[in-house]
């Protein structure tokens, strides 16, 4: 039986785009890396190295980043297809880590059992990893194609927040079994994952004459989006600043009680288009950039494109200095903190929520801002890399609990600009297989810092375990981020994004502000863009 006949038709926009949004909370805990990566070192376990573990890393992120067959996949087929698909893939992966990791022994005695292959463990992490970037993409592309630019920045929010919830849970659940939460994040996708693309919007939804017009509350669901995000910024304050919740296994209760606050305020969003009345025009009188656009380019059209390869380059500078951060969190609270290891689900948290919140105010500022997408890009890259030079010098609990909510909050508006500059330079044509070639930028921007300068400069001062412990262990490596951002700075002052509408009266009809053409049928006037947020889901490319 059709979702539509189970729904009024005015429900299904809503219910598509809260679907969505819990997959790409599922498949945001591929940012939870931090949280179990001590499994993969421990002595009577697995025992890698630190530049085995930064491959295991480098292999997920490769996976999820390199996600080339997602992007025609969702073009072709739609987004159930490429969600199942991604589920899949991340489940499979995730058990396989879980599986190695239980069978190499339990790291407290000495008895040992067969220990994976380092290469086997990197193709177990890009296999989650990839199923992570399939989701991920089939979630943003249907926004894109389906719902208004706030739509994007709250989902982008909802796979950065991930990580955080995740580390919640473990706090409430699972402490202090790291191979547990293997197993959890394994299961999540089958359980929970598969069953939830079935309320995505398919091309069965949008025929008819009953299709789905809601104008949904998009304030209200920022609202709640945003309570989320100062509940777990408290949970993770509270942690790191005092022992009311640790050590979790013997806190275990008011952690549940802080992870049943979280679960509450995501249970809410579906039923916001009953409790909100009068939000389908409120959007109407906010404040938005002048209207855009494009010529709509072809995936080909588009890689031979200039802007193309800058864009990429640019946010390969912050996203993969981001990445280093994530990929390195156990590491990196051991060397701060003086060898203890207690604040590593606080740090995950702080820079998943400081992350999302990134995501979640640059989403509104780049829909609303009168400043050129461009240049907020140049200006995040500015500020990251001041960021990331001032916590090179810093050392202590302190740095830790300071620079983590300020990195992921750059971080998050990184991921933010990428899928609406994409829009603006690239348009909407063959959306899936433009937004998936530039999610690579990533991986392209973390490689060298955690192949070859992080192992460079956390060996040189390690002892004879493989442990470094001290502000010096990833110096060079914060600097050398910070340079990358630098880079990334210039390059997107770079891009040309001459192709936009001037602001001109309501009533006056628009004139480009570029001499390139521009496809006819594809001019958007002042007063179509003031037409309320959500229109009738698209039957466009299988969705």
């Amino acid at each position: 039986v059709g979702l539509g006949r189970l729904l009024a038709p005015e429900m299904l926009g809503w219910v598509s785009f809260c679907a969505c949004a819990m997959c790409e909370l599922i498949a945001g805990q591929v940012y939870g890396f931090g949280l179990f990566s001590d499994v993969l070192r421990r002595e009577h376990g697995l025992n890698l190295s630190q530049a085995n573990v930064e491959s295991v890393a480098l292999s997920e992120n490769l996976g999820q980043y390199a996600r080339f067959l997602a992007g025609p996949v969702f073009d072709h087929y739609g987004a159930k297809a490429t969600m199942r698909i991604g589920f899949l893939l991340n489940a499979a992966g995730y058990l396989a880590i879980y599986a190695a990791a239980s069978l190499a022994g339990d790291g407290d005695t000495e008895a040992e059992g067969w220990r994976a292959p380092t290469t086997l463990l990197c193709i177990f992490a890009a296999m989650y990893g990839q199923g992570a970037g399939w989701v991920e993409t089939a979630a943003i592309s249907t926004a894109v194609k389906n719902f208004p630019e706030e739509a994007i920045g709250l989902l982008k929010t909802f796979f950065g927040i991930a990580s955080a919830v995740g580390a919640t849970a473990f706090a409430a659940a699972f402490a202090p079994s790291r191979v547990a939460l293997l197993l959890a994040f394994g299961l999540l996708p089958l359980v929970v994952g598969l069953p939830i693309t079935c309320l995505v919007a398919g091309p069965e939804m949008a025929k008819g004459k009953d299709k789905p017009s809601l104008h949904e509350p998009w304030k209200a669901a920022y609202g709640v989006t945003f309570m989320l995000a100062l509940v777990l910024t408290g949970h993770g304050f509270v942690a790191g600043t005092t022992s009311l919740l640790r050590p979790y296994e013997e806190h275990r209760v008011p952690n549940m009680v802080v992870f049943g606050i979280v679960l509450g305020l995501l249970a809410v969003l579906p039923t916001l288009p009953r409790h909100v009345v009068g939000d389908a025009g409120s959007s109407v009188k906010q404040s938005r950039s002048p209207p855009i656009v494009v010529a709509d380019c072809g995936f080909k059209e588009t890689l031979r494109s200039r802007n193309f390869w800058c864009l990429l380059v640019s946010l390969a500078a912050g996203e993969g200095a981001g990445l280093m951060v994530l990929n390195n969190m156990g590491q990196l609270v051991k060397a701060l903190d003086g060898g203890n290891s207690d604040l590593q689900p606080v740090c995950v948290s702080a820079f998943s929520v400081s992350n999302a919140l990134g995501r979640l105010c640059m989403g509104q500022l780049a829909v609303s801002a009168k400043l050129r997408r461009r240049q907020l890009l140049a200006g995040v890259l500015f500020l990251t890399s001041i960021a990331y030079s001032v916590f090179a010098s810093a050392d202590g609990r302190i740095a830790l609990l300071v620079a983590m909510p300020v990195l992921g909050f750059f971080y998050g508006c990184l991921w933010s600009l990428q899928p609406l500059m994409t829009v603006e330079l690239f348009g909407k044509k063959e959306y899936g297989s433009k937004y998936a070639a530039l999610s690579l930028a990533a991986f392209v921007g973390a490689a060298p810092l955690c192949r070859i300068i992080v192992p460079l400069f956390y060996d040189a001062f390690a002892d004879s375990k493989g442990w470094c412990v001290g502000a010096h262990c990833f110096r060079g490596s914060l600097f050398a981020a910070g340079l990358q951002c630098v880079v990334g700075m210039f390059l997107a002052v770079c891009l040309d994004d001459t192709v936009r509408w001037q602001k001109v009266p309501q009533d006056e009809t628009p004139v480009a502000s570029s001499s390139e053409a521009i496809p006819q049928g594809n001019t958007t006037s002042p007063k179509a863009s003031q037409i309320p947020p959500l229109p009738a889901m698209s039957t466009e490319d299988g969705i």
